[in-house]
């Protein structure tokens, strides 16, 4: 592009010093010379643009496949965590209503009550959204309405579902102090203590409110972000 654009000012530059033809004659080259260098020039533009555009949308593409692959695994991750949290609430829940007769018998049977343990930490993966955000790309992505469902789900669902995974996990650790500190204790008094029960009812609740969060906030928004990315990827 450049040698065209020198070769077409060269051009302007002899006609300007070509004695042989008129006045009339030299505007007439120098307004054609300059169009052709105006239109090589726009053309060179237009074309640098689509290229850079076509490019920006096959990194879109190549980042939303990923993240449809992602967010399957998030779906299945999610369907695991709500598995543990009903399951280890369930018996949670049997430990609750034992009665301090039920205990006795357990314990003069050599028998033991089991406390099922399942820390939740973080289930959902985030590293092809970071990696895409942090060089500047979401812009990339022209539909608003996908790009802001995107965006929900990473900053407002995913920090959410951690947060309740957090907090139930710090609260386990809470039942585990407590056999800590009675330790000097029969276990069978532990579970009969109003206090601990109290403290294993609470984490029973917490349980049920992520079950809750998973289902009706994270995992819909994910089934509902995959044909998003479907429709735009098929467009």
């Amino acid at each position: 592009m450049q040698e065209e654009i020198s070769k077409h000012s060269k051009k302007i530059y002899k006609t300007v010093k070509n004695s042989e033809h008129t006045l009339g004659e030299k505007v007439k080259e120098i307004i054609i010379e300059i169009f052709i260098i105006v239109f090589a020039v726009t053309l060179s533009i237009w074309l640098h643009g689509w290229s850079e555009h076509r490019h920006q949308q096959e990194e879109v593409a190549v980042f939303l496949a990923n993240l449809k692959n992602d967010l399957k695994n998030d779906m299945a991750s999610i369907d695991r965590e709500i598995h543990a949290y009903q399951k280890t609430n369930a018996q949670y829940e049997k430990i609750l209503a034992l009665t301090t007769s039920q205990l006795d018998s357990i314990y003069k049977a050599k028998s033991k009550v089991n406390f099922p343990i399942h820390s939740h930490g973080q289930t959902l993966t985030v590293g092809n959204y970071e990696s895409f955000k942090s060089s500047g790309k979401l812009g990339y992505i022209e539909d608003e309405k996908l790009k802001q469902k995107i965006l929900n789900y990473y900053q407002i669902f995913v920090p959410a579902a951690n947060e309740v995974d957090k907090m139930y996990t710090e609260f386990l650790f809470k039942c585990f102090d407590k056999e800590i500190e009675n330790a000097d204790k029969p276990e069978k008094e532990l579970y009969s203590d109003p206090k601990y029960k109290k403290t294993l009812a609470y984490l029973v609740k917490l349980g049920n409110n992520n079950i809750r969060v998973y289902k009706e906030n994270t995992k819909p928004l994910a089934v509902e972000l995959i044909k998003e990315i479907e429709k735009e990827l098929n467009r």
